[in-house]
């Protein structure tokens, strides 16, 4: 990270500082090596960030500072909070606890922001709450009435000027990363690769257009029939800033206690939104990456909507089908199944990985449900093993199927709270075992042979001009074979290094030996060949001297190995 950016970040890398070493972060610049960026950042804020060590375990203390940190680093703690591939389960659940709740924005910046994306509101609206029905550290939503039709809405708002914080906190988290990239080598995991897919998720916090689209495509998913529902978006009143939404009226699924909600009631919704979210996932490919109980509502009708949908995810068939594989080779203890379905998740290359020491640890997974029937599989336990099992590994899930990962998880963790007794491994059975018999199916089969026909034919119309140019390059003695072999470079280096210091070490020896006969013939003679005895040891301190220098040489090559490692 350069001075410059510190010193353009000054207040917010002093504020941040202060905050680390307040929680008991010095521990962590300790660790990793960063007493030197914190005695930089010092001098340039010329105070000490004050030292109150909390007590509370270091997980707790991580959620109370990205807390006090702002909206940036309580997205980028939730975010973390779905990844149990790079981080441990103590952090993941300190992390889910993380509070969005902020004090609102006064009403006359958000009216001038407002206007400034809308124009006259007094055109458009016939009313809007001053006061907000609800405010989080990005946006605050106010109801309001169209008038056009009179029709209730909410306007979702983006607090005035965040996103100019995120992109300077964004810039310094990108250079952090990059410089624990540099310097750390025992992490596991990749912190500017984290940071990036971080960058991309707040982007999408940060537009109101994509959540708007996301919610339309949910929509117009739905089956005819389907007890599910999401609200419809108002475009005329939508833009990057601000987003009109269908009022739903009903039930917070976070309050149901209040609500009293009945046992049916709450036997149907679990039912009703599982279905929904299962059938995204593995019939769709597209869905609510995030349904926590506060983004899911009991309408008056019984149907279940979902809001805030700027999380979303996507999955290809082949993905799809490899969850559907890892259920039922968990189910079915079959680990010729729940192999191939794990690296394929993981999207994972087996030349990644030690393929023994994975096959004896997904055994021993597999030996936890021996004798236990489909319907007894604990799927949030299931696919919390799959991620441990990437990060034992040193494998980093990729983002897309952390999403999915984190939809399923979510579900049935509202489904355990509303209904206790609800089973969702048993409830997707007939839809993972359609998706494992379909694989082998004609219509599958027929599908994949149609897609790969184009890619068939344009081999073969390229196979007999590549054959005859190899063929003719063969025959001319023309035929080049060039091989990209890892660590090769190295191999060189390190092989010129050793033939140079062998050589050198011969000559030495050569001279040494001579130098030595010469003093010995200079001991036989008279005092007239002295000379000899003189030339004999010049000529022994010479090859002394060089001995030490390559001695010298070698142990300094070797210093710099080790500090490029």
């Amino acid at each position: 990270m350069s001075m410059l950016q510190l010193i353009r970040h000054a207040n917010r890398y002093r504020e941040m500082l202060g905050i680390l070493v307040k929680f008991g972060f010095r521990e962590f610049f300790e660790d990793a090596k960063l007493d030197l960026l914190l005695e930089r950042g010092q001098r340039v804020f010329s105070r000490k960030p004050a030292a109150t060590v909390h007590t509370e375990s270091r997980p707790a203390r991580l959620r109370m500072a990205l807390e006090e940190l702002g909206p940036t680093f309580i997205k980028l703690g939730q975010i973390l909070s779905t990844r149990p591939d790079i981080l441990s389960p103590e952090y993941i659940e300190e992390l889910q606890k993380l509070q969005d709740d902020v004090p609102s924005v006064p009403w006359p910046e958000i009216k001038a922001q407002l206007t400034e994306d809308l124009g006259d509101l007094d055109e458009i609206f016939e009313s809007i709450d001053e006061e907000p029905m609800a405010a989080a550290s990005m946006a605050q939503a106010h109801r309001a009435v169209l008038r056009e039709g009179s029709r209730p809405i909410v306007l979702k708002i983006l607090r005035p000027k965040i996103d100019r914080l995120v992109a300077a906190d964004i810039e310094i988290l990108e250079a952090v990363a990059e410089w624990l990239s540099r310097h750390t080598r025992d992490l596991p995991f990749d912190p500017v690769s984290v940071v990036e897919e971080f960058s991309k998720a707040i982007e999408y916090e940060l537009d109101f257009v994509h959540e708007g689209r996301n919610t339309d495509l949910f929509r117009n998913n739905l089956e005819e029939g389907e007890q599910a529902w999401f609200p419809e978006v108002y475009w005329s009143v939508t833009r990057k800033r601000v987003l009109g939404l269908e009022e739903i009226k009903g039930v917070q699924l976070s309050k149901w206690k209040q609500a009293n909600l009945s046992v049916d009631q709450r036997e149907s919704l679990v039912r009703n939104g599982a279905f929904t979210v299962l059938r995204q996932v593995l019939d769709v490919g597209f869905f609510h990456a995030d349904p926590h109980p506060g983004n899911l509502f009991l309408m008056e009708d019984g149907r279940i909507c979902f809001i805030d949908c700027g999380m979303a995810g996507r999955v290809d068939p082949e993905t799809v089908t490899d969850l559907a594989n890892l259920i039922y080779g968990v189910a079915s203890g079959d680990i010729d199944k729940l192999y191939p379905a794990f690296l394929g998740l993981g999207q994972v290359e087996e030349d990644q990985v030690n393929r023994r020491e994975l096959r004896r640890d997904l055994q021993d997974f597999l030996d936890q449900f021996t004798g236990i029937s489909f319907e007894k599989v604990d799927m949030g336990a299931m696919l919390r093993a799959f991620t441990e099992g990437l990060r034992k590994h040193k494998l980093q899930c990729p983002a897309e199927i952390v999403l999915m990962i984190k939809a399923l998880t979510t579900i049935e963790g509202v489904a355990e709270e509303l209904d206790p007794e609800f089973d969702l491994v048993q409830f997707a059975r007939p839809h993972v075992e359609r998706l494992v018999k379909q694989q082998y199916s004609w219509r599958v089969i027929k599908g994949r042979l149609t897609r790969n026909v184009g890619k068939w034919v344009t081999l073969a119309d390229r196979l007999p001009g590549g054959l005859n140019t190899i063929l003719e390059r063969v025959s001319s003695n023309k035929f080049r074979l060039a091989l990209d072999v890892n660590g090769v470079e190295s191999f060189e280096r390190t092989l010129h290094h050793s033939s140079r210091q062998l050589a050198y070490a011969v000559l030495v020896a050569a001279m040494i030996m001579a130098s030595s006969i010469l003093v010995l013939a200079s001991s036989s003679q008279s005092n007239d060949h002295s000379l000899l005895g003189w030339i004999g040891f010049v000529s022994f301190l010479v090859s002394f001297s060089l001995a030490l220098m390559i001695v010298i040489e070698s142990l300094w090559s070797k210093f710099k190995r080790r500090r490029r490692k």
